[in-house]
C-alpha cells in the first residue's frame, strides 16, 4: 500500500502545529501591550502626559514582547520536529502493517499427483508454479502442450492450455460463474479479472506489480528482467505461448501469459508480463492460443 496518505497526514499535523504556534507568537505580545498600561498606572494628575513615564512603559512592553518571541520560536521548531518524529515512528509502522501478508501456504496436489507450492498474498492464496496437469479433477483428460513439445521444459514452465480447455466450457459461451474450476484441482479455480485486479492493486498498480510477481534474476528471464523482485513469492516465469495458426511456440524467456476466467466475447484475455518491463497488463488472445494457468484457492 502507498505511504502517500500517511505522508500527507504527517504534513497536515506539522502545518497545524506551526500555524497555532505562529498565531500565538504574534498574538501574545499584542495582548501584553494592551495590558501593560493598566498595570503600570495612569498619567500624572497634572493632565499633561509625562514623556518619561510613557517611554518607560513602551520600553517595558518591547522587552516583554521580545522575551515572548524566543520561547515561541522554540515551540515552532519543536512542533516541526515532533511532527517529523511522529510521522516516522507511527507512519512507518502503519505503512508496514498495511502491507499484504505474504507467507507460504502449504501445497496443492492435482489429479496426476503433481505437487505445487502455494503462497498467501493478502487475502488470496495462489499457486506459486504453473499448472502441469493432464487431467481435470474428475480424471477427464485435458488437451495441453509443453513448449517446443520438449518435456524438459515442463518442470519450470508448466503446461499450456487453450481457452476452452482452461475453462472447460464450449467455445462461444458468454456465461461465466464467479468461480470457474476448469482445469484447476479440486478446491481451486481459474482467477477472474477482479481477483487479478485485487492482487495488482495491493502492490502498487499495473506499472510495478509485474516486477513484484516475476522470478528475479536471469536464470529463466532474458535480460534485463526489469523491476523483478519476486517479493510476493508468486515466481512468474517467461513461459511464452503456443500460437493458434502456425501451431508454433513463441516468446519463451521474454513473455509470460496467464489465463483469466472470462466469458467469450470476441477474444479472451490474459495477464501479460514482459522481461523489459515491471508492468503487468491485459493481452488479447485467440481462443486457440495456448497459455499457462495459475490457479487461486476457493
Amino acid at each position: 500500500m502507498s505511504t502517500r496518505p500517511l505522508f500527507r497526514k504527517g504534513i497536515i499535523w506539522m502545518v497545524l502545529f506551526c500555524f497555532f504556534s505562529l498565531v500565538s507568537l504574534h498574538a501574545w505580545p499584542v495582548a501584553e501591550q494592551k495590558k501593560l498600561p493598566l498595570r503600570q498606572g495612569h498619567a500624572p494628575r497634572g493632565g499633561a502626559a509625562d514623556p518619561e513615564y510613557f517611554e518607560k512603559v513602551a520600553t517595558t512592553t518591547v522587552q516583554k514582547a521580545a522575551g515572548r518571541r524566543f520561547p515561541l520560536l522554540v515551540v515552532v521548531g519543536a512542533a516541526v520536529a515532533a511532527g517529523v518524529l511522529v510521522y516516522f515512528l507511527v507512519g512507518t509502522k502503519n505503512s508496514k502493517e498495511d502491507q499484504p501478508v505474504i507467507e507460504p501456504a502449504g501445497t496443492v496436489t492435482d489429479y496426476d499427483g503433481n505437487v505445487y507450492p502455494a503462497v498467501r498474498i493478502g487475502n488470496q492464496v495462489w499457486m506459486a508454479e504453473n499448472l502441469r496437469s493432464t487431467h481435470y479433477s474428475d480424471g477427464t483428460p485435458i488437451e495441453s502442450f509443453v513448449y517446443d513439445n520438449d518435456e524438459a521444459n515442463l518442470g519450470v514452465y508448466g503446461r499450456m492450455y487453450r481457452w476452452t480447455a482452461t475453462m472447460r466450457l464450449p467455445a462461444g459461451t458468454d456465461s461465466i460463474p464467479d468461480r470457474v474450476q476448469g482445469a484447476s484441482p479440486a478446491g481451486w479455480h481459474i482467477p477472474s479479472d477482479s481477483e487479478w485486479r485485487e492482487l495488482i492493486n495491493a502492490h502498487g498498480g499495473e506499472d510495478v506489480t509485474g516486477g513484484k510477481l516475476k522470478e528475479s534474476g536471469t536464470a529463466h528471464w532474458s535480460s534485463p528482467n526489469t523491476g523483478a523482485t519476486n517479493e510476493t513469492g508468486f515466481s512468474a516465469v517467461p513461459s511464452g505461448y503456443r500460437g493458434w495458426g502456425t501451431e508454433g511456440f513463441y516468446n519463451m524467456g521474454t513473455r509470460c501469459l496467464m489465463a483469466v476466467a472470462i466469458g467469450y466475447s470476441g477474444w479472451p484475455t490474459a495477464k501479460e508480463i514482459k522481461n523489459n518491463s515491471a508492468a503487468i497488463n491485459g493481452a488479447g488472445m485467440h481462443p486457440d492460443d495456448a497459455i499457462t494457468v495459475r490457479c487461486i484457492r476457493n
